[in-house]
């Protein structure tokens, strides 16, 4: 009987008073961890009433506190990916300094410039997606610049860590194509050992996915990594040096249509730092038992 008359009285609140009671416990998927798919402005809210599946449409403020609370508290994963966001949508003399954000000012502008942005993209859609321009940002931002695709290299290596530089010989077909592929577009000395750094010129070093843990399934960890150097030969085998940056989750595993080498594809979800840093302390705790890093 309690319950019943607490839910009534929850209902029959003022209509503004609702949204600011689910604010305190409205989350986003993914905002705990990349295994997080479900949250309850996306899962459970919706399905409670058909006026908290509106408020879930149409009330700003709850993707607003959302947003806010990734970029701010998140700064490595949706600080950046806010960060690349507006650079890529930006001539050179209105981008942003090239590093997330460090204060609680300098996140509220970057969000604030993202909402215009977001704005001007949404005007020059023929077709206008649903839910509040948050929403729409946070979406955007999640399938651009949190998700991304890239090829694979596959090889198992248990002590794979970010920062920890790794020598690899490529000799097979579709790996052959892989640093093709990636080296291709840069002039002929750097496929001869020049380090594509931004001492050279290159802002952005050509990055593929070390796949590292076996079997190759959606859900597995591993590793983006950069190319530090490469010499590919004229039989077109390489070796290269490269670096890993950055634990992933892979979302999905595919081969292109369009190639017939077998080269695969992944779609991956980038993590938080502390997920990153929990993952290595867990490899090294099952690679040597006795150490307590925990």
């Amino acid at each position: 009987m309690m319950r019943n008359q607490i839910f009534h009285d929850f209902t029959g609140l003022q209509a503004e008073l609702v949204p600011l009671i689910l604010s305190f416990v409205a989350t986003v998927p993914y905002e705990e961890s990349s295994l997080q798919k479900s949250a309850t402005l996306t899962h459970t809210f919706p399905l409670v009433c058909k006026q908290f599946h509106w408020i879930c449409q149409h009330i700003e403020d709850l993707w607003m506190d959302a947003f806010e609370r990734l970029v701010k508290t998140k700064p490595e994963l949706w600080g950046r990916a806010t960060l690349l966001f507006l650079n890529s949508n930006c001539s050179k003399e209105e981008q942003q300094q090239k590093s997330y954000p460090d204060s609680a000012a300098h996140s509220s502008m970057l969000l604030e410039r993202a909402c215009n942005v977001m704005q001007e993209i949404l005007a020059g859609e023929e077709i206008h997606s649903k839910g509040t321009l948050h929403a729409r940002l946070y979406r955007h931002i999640l399938s651009n610049y949190i998700r991304c695709e890239m090829p694979v290299f596959h090889m198992l290596d248990d002590m794979i860590t970010r920062d920890r530089s790794v020598r690899l010989h490529f000799f097979e077909p579709r790996y052959r194509s892989l640093i093709w592929d990636l080296m291709e577009p840069f002039p002929n000395d750097f496929r001869a050992g020049r380090i594509p750094n931004a001492e050279n010129g290159i802002s952005d070093p050509p990055n593929f996915l070390f796949a590292h843990r076996s079997p190759l399934t959606p859900g597995v960890v591993a590793c983006i990594v950069h190319i530090l150097h490469c010499n590919i030969n004229p039989n077109g085998t390489a070796t290269l040096e490269v670096v890993p940056v950055e634990h992933v989750r892979i979302e999905m595993i595919f081969e292109k249509e369009d190639r017939s080498d077998h080269l695969h594809f992944a779609k991956v979800m980038k993590m938080q730092e502390d997920e990153q840093d929990l993952i290595e302390i867990l490899d090294i705790q099952k690679k040597y038992p006795s150490l307590s890093l925990i």
